[in-house]
């Protein structure tokens, strides 16, 4: 479905990307991992044809619909709902059609009360959720994320990850850059980390092998947030909710508890 064949891009004589040859499938998903700069989102961005290669040729199977998510979404005027059903009309979907898959989509990802907020004053992962939004309001034949779970709140990254594997159900092709060991884990069919501007594939723990919990905690009249897990925690009315890999539970449960936190409860998220 995509070709990669010798490409290169510099800017102002240094070289970011390093003839880079690949070939992907339809129907797989693959994940680019590595430093910040090291040309993840520059690769995403020749694929879906908004930067040009100083060298080399993207060949893409003809007819194909290509949707990009960026990680760092332009603030506009219009609000999130008229940009929705402008890039919707662009793909000429139906509008009675449209106006419930934008509504289901919104409920979904935590948004419905931001639907008439101009984009400029949303945040950064609210503006990444109406990104996902409007390239699932049409099912692309590729997929193209870059850093998608940057700005999400746990709850928010569930949803994302379901959505997803629903995409890959119907053998979507999907690339995505990002950093998350979970996102990779659950979604990559192959790892390629980017290493001096060449990429080079990389060994991954599949899903199987890793297994992740959420745990639910609730305030106590004293509480602290353990260094550790600072990144880890999503906020919630009566405590926070904490996701971790199976070899970190035990660790989580000590060190939340002994900051003044009660476990409520928890679950295996490959069997919920």
């Amino acid at each position: 479905m995509i070709a990669l064949e010798h490409i290169v891009k510099e800017y102002s004589k240094e070289v970011v990307l390093n003839d880079i040859n690949l070939t992907i499938e339809q129907g797989r998903s693959l994940a680019f991992t590595g430093q910040n700069g090291c040309g993840k989102s520059t690769l995403l961005k020749i694929i879906a044809g908004l930067v040009r290669p100083t060298a080399g040729m993207v060949s893409l199977e003809k007819g194909k619909l290509v949707h990009y998510v960026p990680e760092h979404f332009p603030q506009m005027r219009l609000t999130a709902k008229q940009y929705l059903l402008y890039m919707s009309r662009m793909e000429k979907l139906e509008c009675e059609e449209l106006e419930t898959r934008i509504q289901k989509l919104a409920e979904d990802f935590f948004v419905s009360n931001m639907l008439d907020i101009p984009l400029k004053y949303l945040s950064k992962g609210s503006l990444q959720k109406i990104g996902v939004i409007q390239a699932l309001l049409k099912e692309p034949d590729i997929l193209l994320l870059d850093e998608p779970l940057s700005g999400q709140d746990v709850m928010s990254q569930q949803v994302f990850i379901q959505k997803i594997k629903e995409l890959q159900n119907h053998n979507v092709t999907i690339l995505m850059s990002c950093h998350e060991p979970y996102l990779v884990d659950t979604i990559a069919d192959d790892v390629y980390q980017f290493v001096d501007g060449k990429i080079v594939l990389a060994d991954h723990k599949s899903a199987s092998e890793t297994q992740w919990y959420t745990m639910l905690f609730v305030r106590t009249e004293k509480t602290a947030i353990p260094e550790k897990w600072k990144g880890h925690l999503q906020f919630t009315e009566q405590g926070c909710i904490l996701r971790a890999t199976e070899g970190e539970c035990n660790r989580a449960m000590i060190e939340m508890t002994e900051a003044g936190w009660n476990l409520r409860g928890m679950y295996n998220e490959d069997n919920n």
